[in-house]
């Protein structure tokens, strides 16, 4: 049976860059369901705070203004048509550009949302929709069965990748010149170096290393250092960019035979209007998945307790305190994003 659309106008806030230095809530209005779409009563969204930064400074002093964010978690208020597998009532994850945006109310096509299993705290799970990008970025680096993973970076993005490689069987660990995220990732059970790639011996014979870049800047010293680490492994070491950085390379036999990668996003079909709505299909490349796959694998590592966004420090904050929340995250204090909480009553789910 089809479900019907509710096509009611609704208001809701909504964090929009590029009126000054730090977003600031407006309240808009939002449009009737479309064709693969759902409208979510949204109860918290999660700043990622890497990109949202980034467009903060691009927009500021253009006139321009976008709506920040793309990590959401509520409840599902409306079904649009062609929306299959979604209900209202469903407790949902819901991740899109432009779409699950921080707001009370969002309207987010259906293949980038997954239904919350009961066990899992919506504020958990808003995390999978970041994970998914650490899940895309680990296949993207194609590790192998004993391999040895270096994070240089103990932001979101890189604990929410030393968890997912960790996981898979992986020996991990993590580097970051802040102390209080190193403490983080300590909590999550995460070995780490406080000093980036100490000395010490190559690896075994046969084994391999792998170092995932996930900081922001300039990073040429930082790339030279974890070439260096990773080619002291005899077999295929590679280095994988995840983060907004620079870097130079100087391309020569010192390097050593070294593979080189980048992993955006999080999967085939994000950013892709037909896809996210069902009117078509994509395939990923071998050995990597959809959006929509990688949504429910990371969500999965949350249900199964490989990724722990309880022991991650993430503050949980009203909307109205979004300034104060994203002038703390350019300090780049211990925690390493806020969630905006919009229902207090979810707080009290077990």
């Amino acid at each position: 049976m089809t479900p019907a659309v509710d096509t009611r106008p609704v208001l809701s806030r909504r964090l929009l860059a590029g009126r000054g230095a730090l977003p600031e809530p407006v309240e808009v209005g939002v449009g009737p369901v479309g064709t693969g779409e759902l409208r979510i009563r949204a109860a918290y969204s999660l700043i990622s705070p890497g990109t949202e930064l980034h467009y903060l400074d691009r927009l500021m002093g253009t006139g321009e203004t976008f709506p920040l964010g793309y990590c959401s978690a509520g409840t599902v208020e409306a079904v649009g048509p062609g929306a299959t597998g979604f209900a209202v009532g469903d407790r949902v994850t819901a991740m899109g550009w432009g779409e699950a945006t921080h707001g009370d109310v969002v309207v987010v096509p259906y293949r980038l949302c997954r239904r919350v299993p009961d066990t899992v705290h919506l504020a958990d799970a808003v995390v999978a929709n970041l994970a998914a990008t650490a899940v895309h970025a680990v296949d993207r680096a194609e590790l192998r069965p004993g391999d040895e993973v270096a994070v240089v970076g103990a932001g979101m993005v890189g604990l929410l990748i030393a968890q997912t490689a960790a996981a898979a069987g992986h020996r991990v660990t993590v580097t970051d010149l802040h102390a209080g995220r190193l403490r983080t990732a300590g909590a999550l059970g995460v070995p780490v170096w406080e000093t980036p790639f100490p000395p010490g011996p190559p690896a075994p014979a046969g084994s391999s290393r792998c170092v995932f870049l996930c900081g922001t800047g300039e990073a040429s010293d930082t790339l030279a250092q974890a070439a260096r680490w990773a080619s002291r492994a005899p077999v295929r070491p590679r280095v994988v960019g995840v983060g907004r950085f620079a870097a130079r390379v100087e391309f020569s036999v010192d390097l050593g035979n070294l593979d080189l990668r980048y992993a955006a996003r999080c999967g085939a079909g994000y950013r892709d209007f037909a896809y996210a709505r069902g009117y078509t299909d994509v395939t990923p490349p071998r050995g990597q998945a959809t959006v929509t796959e990688n949504l429910q694998r990371a969500l999965d590592l949350i249900a199964d307790g490989a990724i722990r966004p309880d022991r991650m420090g993430l503050p949980r904050l009203p909307l109205e305190q979004a300034a104060d929340a994203y002038a703390e995250l350019r300090g780049r204090p211990a925690h390493p994003a806020v969630v905006f909480a919009y229902e207090p009553a979810e707080e009290s789910r077990t």
